[in-house]
Parts: C-alpha cells; structure tokens; sequence
C-alpha cells in the first residue's frame, strides 16, 4: 500500500507564525553567535544541529502525524531547498503583533517601518547596530521598547496608534520590557533587520554598498558604520533650523525625494 503524504512549509519569511519566527530567529541568532566560538571541524556538527532545528520548525504547521511521517520517512537532504530561505538575507517584514505584558498593551510598528519619523528610525538603527557589534542586551531592550510602545492619545490624522516617540518615555519604559522573554526579543530584532533590508534596497543611493575589496589588500579592512543622523546632517547642510522639522519626517516621505536628489546629482556628474 502506498502511503501518500501532503505536508505545508512556508517558502518565505513573512509566512512563518509567530511561534516559528521566534524559534528559527532563536536558533539563528545562537548560531552566528557562538559558532566562531568553535574549532572548524566542528563547524559541520553545528551547521547539522541548527539544520535539523530549522526544518522541524517549518514542519510545526502540520499536525503531528504528518510532521511524524515526515521526519523518519524522508530524508534529510529532502528539506534542503526549503530551508535556503532562511540562511540568506533576512527578509521578514512583518512584526509581531501587539501583545499584553505586564499589565499594559505594546503596540508594533507598521510593517517595512512604514509609519517611523526619520528621528524614531535613526535611533532604532543606532540601538541596532550597537546591540550587532557588542551582543549588549541592554541595547536590544531599548530597541524592543522603541518599536514597541503603548497606545498613544486619539489623533484622527496619525497612521501610528503608539503613543509619539521620545527619546526620555524609551529610557523609562525600557526596564519595564527588559523581562521579555528572551525570544521574543530576537524576534522583534529580526523583524526590524529584515524590513530594514527592505528599506535599502528600495533607496540604494542613500544606503550604497559597500566596496569589494581589492583582492590583492591583504590588510582586512574594518567596516565602518555611519549613523543615519550624520547622514542627515549632510542633507540639511548641518542647518539647525532645519533639524525638527526634517526628523519630524516619515522615513519614506524623507527617503523618497532624497533618493531622486542623489540619483540626479550622480546623472549630472557624467
């Protein structure tokens, strides 16, 4: 008797549940954390363990039958192509949805940023990148409490329901969302890596990338961050009047034109 067997994974990041982002942005993030923290001949192990973690999560939207089924009657080489998506660029745009803690509702922000001032967003891209190169919790906590915020006054003409970004409410409510489990907060960092990897691609002029190196340099050269307000303060020519009016932006209403700008100078220069 032939056993046929129907079996759903998600093929994109903003398919997975929220249960699955969490486990695979988790797992990931553990990963690329500690593998450098290993001898090379170890590396295949490690990239096995992350692998057979990756693919029964993807499996977690089939019921238990089925999930039982799949893992002992396909290989594992089967799942490869699957799970390719989730070893590249991270790509979720989605958030997590609002959820309850500690007595009070935190609410998201919209999915790709798109509600974000250009203050609120080079901040976040600050935190982001501090928490990148030191893995200094305190840095992801205060990102959590920065897209995460409760609901604000009632305001008929905002696109935000979260009350208004300030930098001193962010330094208070941080403790507050410091004991967030864990996960989640990988989750809410992945979500915001991936809709800022949108943002990139969408204005490459303003976020170009960076040179190859010369294969002949055999000094590695050390890749330097510039913080998005210093970028700013180039385009308003460091004018401070110029300053809370232009952060008071929406980070595409700011991006957009200034994108068309640079395009236009770099078609000029030719």
């Amino acid at each position: 008797m032939e056993l046929s067997l129907k079996i759903t994974l998600a093929t994109k990041w903003n398919e997975l549940t929220e249960f699955q982002l969490c486990e695979i942005s988790t797992a990931l993030d553990h990963y690329h954390k500690f593998k450098d923290c290993h001898p090379a001949a170890s590396q295949p192990a490690l990239y096995s363990k992350l692998y057979v973690v990756l693919v029964k999560s993807l499996l977690r939207t089939n019921n238990f039958i089925s999930v039982w089924f799949a893992l002992r009657k396909l290989s594992p080489e089967f799942y490869e192509e699957y799970v390719q998506f989730l070893c590249g660029e991270i790509q979720r745009t989605a958030f997590l949805p609002a959820f309850k803690f500690k007595g009070n509702t935190y609410f998201p922000p919209a999915n790709r940023l798109q509600n974000l001032t250009i203050k609120e967003f080079s901040f976040v891209d600050s935190l982001y990148y501090n928490w990148k190169k030191t893995q200094d919790v305190r840095f992801l906590d205060m990102l959590c409490a920065t897209l995460y915020r409760t609901e604000g006054p009632k305001d008929p003409f905002s696109i935000d329901i979260r009350k208004p970004f300030n930098k001193i409410f962010v330094e208070k409510d941080t403790p507050l969302l410091s004991g967030l489990a864990y996960f989640k907060k990988i989750a809410i960092a992945y979500c915001y890596e991936g809709s800022r990897n949108y943002i990139v691609k969408q204005y490459p002029h303003i976020f170009p990338k960076p040179e190859k190196p010369d294969p002949e340099e055999k000094v590695k050269q050390k890749q330097i961050y510039t913080p998005f307000l210093k970028l700013l303060h180039y385009k308003i020519a460091f004018d401070p009047s110029k300053i809370e009016r232009t952060q008071d932006l929406n980070v595409h209403d700011f991006f957009g034109p200034y994108e068309n700008e640079l395009i236009e100078m770099k078609t000029q220069k030719r």
